[in-house]
Parts: C-alpha cells; sequence; structure tokens
C-alpha cells in the first residue's frame, strides 16, 4: 500500500515538470518491477531504498528533465548501472542515450530493459578510457565518482558546446573547490526534489588548467 501511494506520488510530481502520458507510466512500472526481480542477484539499490524505490530511484532520476535543453541531443549515461538514470530518461522522451557500463552482468541487463523504452539505446559494455570515438551534447551521472574524477572522464566525451548533469550528495561544494584545482568549469546548483542534502549540478565549458 504504502509503496502505491509512493508511486502515484512521484507520477504526480513528475507531471509538474514533464507531461507524463499512460505509455510512460506503464513502461516506468514494468522498469521497477525488471529492477526489483533482479535486484537480489544484482544488488542494483541498497536493501534500505528498496520500499521507496520511486521516490529514492525514479524521481530522483527524472527530475534531471527540468534541465534539459533539447531531449533530441545525443545523450551519454556514465556508470549506468540498472539505467538510473538512463533508462529512466529514455523512457521519457530522450531520443538517443548511449549508456556506459563496464560490468558485463550490468550490461546484459541494460541489453533487457532498454526493450521498455522506444527510443534509442545503445549499451557499451567498457570501462571510459576504453571508449575514444564517441561525442555527446549531454552527459549524465549518478554516484559513480567524484566531480573532479567526472570532469576528467567527460572531457573526452563532450561536445565543445555540450553540458553535464550530474547528481551529487551533500559533499558537492567541497568537490567543486577540489575540482577548481585541476579545471575550469562554469556550473549551476540546483537543489534536489528528492533531498534536502542532495543537489543537480549542471556544468559547462569546461577546460582542463
Amino acid at each position: 500500500m504504502q509503496i502505491e501511494l509512493e508511486k502515484n506520488a512521484t507520477f504526480k510530481q513528475i507531471k509538474q515538470f514533464h507531461n507524463l502520458n499512460q505509455s510512460e507510466i506503464t513502461k516506468l512500472e514494468d522498469f521497477v518491477i525488471l529492477v526489483l526481480q533482479k535486484n537480489l542477484d544484482y544488488n542494483f539499490i541498497g536493501k534500505s531504498t528498496v520500499s521507496d524505490i520511486w521516490e529514492r530511484h525514479v524521481l530522483d532520476c527524472a527530475q534531471l528533465l527540468k534541465f534539459v535543453d533539447d531531449k533530441n541531443l545525443k545523450f551519454a549515461d556514465l556508470g549506468s548501472g540498472c539505467g538510473l538514470p538512463g533508462i529512466i530518461l529514455s523512457i521519457l522522451g530522450i531520443k538517443e542515450i548511449h549508456l556506459v557500463e563496464k560490468s558485463y552482468r550490468k550490461s546484459e541487463f541494460l541489453r533487457q530493459a532498454k526493450h521498455l523504452s522506444s527510443n534509442r539505446i545503445f549499451v557499451h559494455q567498457a570501462k571510459l578510457e576504453e571508449i575514444s570515438d564517441l561525442k555527446f551534447d549531454c552527459i549524465t551521472s549518478r554516484a559513480l565518482a567524484a566531480l573532479p574524477q567526472l570532469l576528467e572522464y567527460t572531457k573526452t566525451f563532450l561536445k565543445e558546446d555540450g553540458y553535464c548533469l550530474f547528481l551529487k550528495g551533500k559533499k558537492l561544494d567541497e568537490e567543486i573547490l577540489e575540482a577548481k584545482q585541476q579545471f575550469y568549469f562554469d556550473f549551476e546548483k540546483f537543489p534536489s526534489i528528492t533531498s534536502k542534502e542532495s543537489n543537480i549540478i549542471k556544468v559547462t565549458n569546461i577546460k582542463k588548467l
């Protein structure tokens, strides 16, 4: 009962920044079922967050759409795991997204889950250091690495006029200061709608010092 209430509350919040339709609702439900079915084997999400998967994971990822300039651009999700946020964003209208995940087993899951979306999803089972021939307009990531390391990764993949959207926790300000020692970049910080301790950071104009 509680998870049903949370699911409905999540849909209500998503509708505040995205025109959610019934097809997308069904696909999100199917994705959550698939994640929960496989979670015992893969440990995609922590056991303590299973009961609030809709807010803690689905809504947390979906809120990135508030800061997407154009859903028709070419996106990448680095360290995609089980597709958070990549699969969520694809279901909600991102036309092309590339999911980069080094784990073979997680990549196999992503290849299964991608069929829940009607948009284009490409799964790259590889370490980030092994990919050198792809460029993206927007790069997302959630719980992959601290900001300095994320910027190190993205300088290889981001188009010159592209931007990054990272879901970050309570240490973001420290990470920004550390990243400023290695990179020049512009950024905007936005409060998360799912946690008072979390933020979304939008990063542009990244240059190595």
